[in-house]
């Protein structure tokens, strides 16, 4: 297993509860092996955490998988399992989104300002991709309707690392929606609040 791979694995990695687990068990000998995957891991698991005390605190409103669902018609067979398997997808998704929210809505003290960078890669739908891993071409129509919604938006670097994607005064949403799952290159401030890594979009390239 390569460096690559081993990130594509550990891209579902929890922390301590999967160590036993047998499908993380080469890509974490490769993280020990390499110094700059185990950094890479390190913050992986910094913002997994991160996103998992901000879910804590949120609550969706009871109501909230029936208006989606509404919304959005799904069509499936009538079975039961997998109408519960759909509802608490909905319900997963929704309260990712919410906690991404609120982590780029937090007061600007908690901001942390960094250095000026460079990323080139995927535009992603955040909710889609923290919730189902969904990205890539057959994702695009979705992703741009999410962005375009004004669902939080990022970018995947092709070292694998994702970017929570922000403007300075405003939402960067309708510029990107149309580079949904497409490579372009983002140069901006990169920043972290909570220990979540964002990068204040100051300009967006094709390439």
């Amino acid at each position: 297993m390569n460096t690559s791979e081993a990130k594509e694995k550990l891209l579902f990695y929890r922390g301590r509860i999967d160590d036993a687990d047998p499908r993380f068990q080469e890509a974490l000998a490769q993280a020990r092996r390499d110094p700059e995957l185990a950094e890479w891991l390190r913050e992986q698991a910094s913002c997994y955490h991160v996103i998992r005390s901000k879910l804590r605190e949120v609550e969706p409103p009871g109501d909230l998988a029936e208006k989606i669902m509404q919304n959005r018609p799904i069509l499936f067979r009538r079975d039961s399992k997998q109408i519960l398997k759909l509802a608490a997808a909905i319900i997963i998704s929704a309260s990712i989104t919410a906690g991404s929210m609120k982590l780029w809505q937090r007061d600007t003290h908690r901001l942390i300002q960094g250095r000026e960078i460079v990323v080139k890669g995927e535009v992603l739908d955040l909710t889609c991709y923290v919730a189902y891993n969904a990205s890539g071409p057959e994702h695009a129509s979705c992703a741009r309707d999410c962005i375009r919604s004004g669902l939080p938006v990022g970018i995947k670097g092709e070292n694998g690392k994702v970017y929570l994607l922000t403007g300075k005064d405003a939402h960067v949403n309708a510029e990107l929606a149309d580079y949904a799952a497409k490579i372009v290159t983002i140069r901006g401030k990169e920043t972290a609040r909570a220990g979540f890594a964002q990068i204040q979009v100051e300009e967006i390239r094709k390439f």
